[in-house]
């Protein structure tokens, strides 16, 4: 398995490179920067990520290859997957969703992989990763939790576990309600090593909005947010990434 990240020589695919080079140290997998070329990028661009990255990799003790492939982008991409077995690709998406991101067709792709999109409001921000938010529904996907666990294992930071759905605030009415559904991933991370005290479950009875959620993230001094897809609609997902002051993954586990 190896944990591999979209690189095109821009800013952005290089910072969502760090979270990717991140989590990969903390689950002990190499890293791949993979760049498709279709004539439409900076290859000078390009190298100097991949020389950066390299450093990065080397400095957090990740195994490192770089690897370029030519042509169109989905069908190299679908094929490389097919070809090895990748924990998660990791891509970088646009600051805003207005302006159309290659994300989207690769998250329409039904690649056999999980799939980190990467919105980085922050660039300066990237390495502050020490408040780290999970937002879930009430059934936690165990691939999203690993991502969240692993970068909070990295920075050896303070975590929160959000359950953002009805369902699950219908049958859990009370605070100790809250605390049971998440109570396996509280043990589960405790057992990963992480203090009791550097998680919690947010008690909230009733679920959060989009804007609600904005709120609570800058009142809260957050630093990164990790969101399952499908937790809110698609357009108040973009707003949250949009709108949102913080750098956030929004997590697309493999359907397969």
């Amino acid at each position: 398995m190896k944990v591999v990240s979209m690189i095109n020589g821009s800013l952005l695919s290089e910072s969502a490179s760090y979270y990717a080079i991140s989590y990969a140290q903390s689950v002990n997998l190499p890293f791949t920067a993979l760049f498709i070329d279709n004539g439409k990028e900076s290859k000078e661009r390009v190298q100097k990520s991949v020389e950066s990255l390299h450093e990065i990799a080397e400095a957090h003790n990740v195994e490192f290859e770089f690897i370029e492939l030519q042509g169109d982008v989905i069908e190299q991409l679908q094929h490389f997957c097919q070809l090895y077995a990748v924990d998660t690709l990791f891509c970088a998406t646009r600051q805003d969703s207005k302006l159309r991101s290659f994300s989207e067709n690769i998250i329409k792709s039904d690649i056999e992989t999980d799939i980190a999109v990467v919105k980085i409001k922050n660039v300066a921000h990237v390495k502050s990763t020490g408040r780290l938010m999970l937002v879930s529904k009430e059934q936690i996907n165990p691939h999203t939790f690993v991502l969240w666990l692993g970068l909070l294992k990295h920075s050896d930071g303070y975590g929160r576990i959000y359950l953002a759905s009805e369902k699950g605030f219908a049958k859990a009415t009370t605070k100790s309600g809250l605390k049971y559904l998440a109570a396996p991933f509280m043990q589960l991370a405790i057992m990963a090593g992480i203090s009791e005290e550097n998680i919690e479950v947010i008690n909230a009875i009733k679920p959060m909005g989009a804007e609600g959620l904005q709120r609570y993230v800058v009142e809260n001094n957050m630093d990164l947010l990790v969101i399952r897809s499908g937790v809110y609609p698609g357009r108040q997902l973009a707003d949250i990434g949009d709108h949102c002051s913080v750098n956030s993954i929004v997590f697309y586990p493999w359907k397969g």
